[in-house]
């Protein structure tokens, strides 16, 4: 009987419960796709905000040099899942045609990486005797790709080949860059370094890099690139919160919705309802039947919203970012709790009238 009269209910107020079903699907959609979204977004947006550079910068906290060998401490198991990359440097000022120049020395495969965003005209270097020059230093000393110079300090000196000239926009511009053991032997410095550049995964805890290099790494002081991290950190945060915002703010209309689809109900068969408590249906009898048909509305709604936020989560992939999400597995359970919670939530007030419902003062006058 119970059956009957609920399958009976749905048939009457159709219209409204298709559009109760709607409003929960659009909220459970939104919900969806965030929660679909929400790692391959960050990861993604972090990759993008990577590729502008290092976010750490490791000088020496005493003395005027950081041992090479202490890089191993980038390399342990504890730190190293949450770092991109990093490179080291060695700075120093030697002759090049006759001037003082800036001779940055690094690893020049570990650069490449680390800053895809350089501009070289004319290629990567390959081989230990070539560099790239900074677009100011070729200006001014006249140097072309594939010129060959020869950089001098003291009475040790190297030949190098120009492979490409690269712009920056920085003080890479004003320096000759050289494999980071060239310069090394040029300046009787071997095993030392200047700095160490160091690319850390904002999402997987900054502060925790930066605690454990300041713990290990005693020699050095670890500086934030305040600009590149805060920016990051600045974006992801906001993204989370604001799709977090309109998540809420859309489920709280669903639930506006259903309530209203509840109430209507409840006030057209309040005189079937009464009916049925004179007839002897304990209150909990009246209150499954108003429960069962908000659960099924939200289960509809919460199975629609599901797929749709798979959809909506594979055009916002696509047209952001040009890649494919990988649908969670959570994405299904979280759309049909999402819509049988809010409708249930929603419809509370109504089922606890409706089952209260006194059937004296009803049928008076029926």
């Amino acid at each position: 009987m119970q059956r009957r009269i609920f399958i009976g209910s749905l048939r009457r107020c159709k219209s409204r419960a298709v559009i109760s079903v709607l409003a929960i699907a659009l909220g459970a959609s939104l919900i969806v796709a965030a929660v679909n979204l929400r790692g391959s977004i960050r990861g993604k947006l972090a990759e993008e905000l990577r590729s502008y550079g290092a976010n750490l910068l490791l000088v020496p906290a005493t003395g005027p040099f950081l041992q090479e060998k202490d890089l191993l401490i980038l390399e342990d198991n504890r730190v190293k899942d949450r770092l991109i990359g990093y490179v080291p440097f060695l700075h120093r000022v030697a002759s090049l045609q006759g001037r003082d120049t800036v001779i940055a020395g690094t690893r020049l495969v570990a650069i490449k990486k680390l800053s895809p965003w350089w501009q070289v005209n004319g290629r990567w270097p390959e081989r230990k005797n070539e560099a790239l020059a900074g677009f100011n230093v070729a200006s001014k000393l006249g140097l072309r790709v594939g010129d060959s110079v020869t950089v001098s300090q003291a009475k040790s000196r190297i030949t190098l080949s120009i492979a490409g000239i690269v712009r920056t926009g920085g003080a890479e511009e004003h320096q000759l860059i050289v494999d980071l053991e060239e310069v090394q032997l040029l300046t009787g410095l071997p095993g030392l370094l200047s700095s160490v550049l160091v690319s850390s995964r904002a999402e997987n805890g900054l502060d925790r890099t930066v605690a454990f290099l300041q713990r290990e790494w005693r020699g050095a002081e670890v500086r934030t690139l305040l600009q590149v991290a805060r920016a990051e950190e600045s974006v992801l945060s906001r993204l989370q919160f604001f799709l977090m915002v309109i998540g809420i703010l859309v489920l709280f209309a669903s639930g506006l919705s259903v309530f209203a689809t509840m109430a209507t109900a409840a006030l057209e068969r309040k005189v079937e309802m009464a009916l049925m408590r004179a007839l002897g249906a304990e209150k909990r009898q009246i209150a499954w039947i108003f429960a069962s048909e908000a659960a099924a509305i939200g289960g509809v709604g919460g199975l629609l919203g599901s797929a749709l936020g798979l959809i909506l989560a594979q055009v916002i992939g696509l047209s952001v970012f040009r890649a494919l999400v990988l649908p969670s597995l959570m994405s299904l359970p979280t759309g049909i709790a999402i819509g049988v919670g809010i409708a249930l939530l929603s419809s509370l007030s109504v089922v606890r009238k409706t089952a209260a419902i006194a059937p004296a003062v009803v049928l008076k006058g029926e």
